[in-house]
């Protein structure tokens, strides 16, 4: 049989709150939370049930950047998983993710790693 599921990243609802209530405060002197980033992209995404049925998979990197709101301005395929259909759902997770508080008071360019594995 076949399943379809959602992976999970490393992370915590603690750093996302220590990154909100910075952006909050708009100090703009923190880092960018890239992992906290990474974390939120991996809870949205979802694996294409025809990926799934086909076998498919792969690891898809998505440049983004995010204006100093934590928007979405830009975001492409910079490493193609050579899958197509995951190579849209991994795009889809990012922007799914946004906006993310962005704590650094400018605009941020990440290099975002989405992998799709079969267990």
């Amino acid at each position: 049989g076949s399943g379809e599921g959602q992976g999970y990243g490393e992370g915590s609802r603690a750093t996302v709150r220590a990154a909100v209530t910075a952006a909050q405060e708009g100090t703009g002197s923190s880092p960018f939370d890239s992992d906290g980033f990474w974390s939120a992209v991996n809870a949205n995404k979802s694996y294409p049930p025809m990926a799934v049925r086909r076998g498919l998979t792969g690891s898809v990197t998505i440049t983004v950047t995010l204006d100093s709101s934590g928007n979405c301005v830009n975001a492409y395929v910079s490493g193609s998983s050579g899958q197509s259909i995951l190579d849209k759902a991994a795009l889809n997770a990012v922007y799914a993710a946004c906006p993310y508080p962005n704590a650094s008071g400018q605009d941020v360019t990440v290099n975002v790693p989405v992998t799709f594995n079969l267990n």
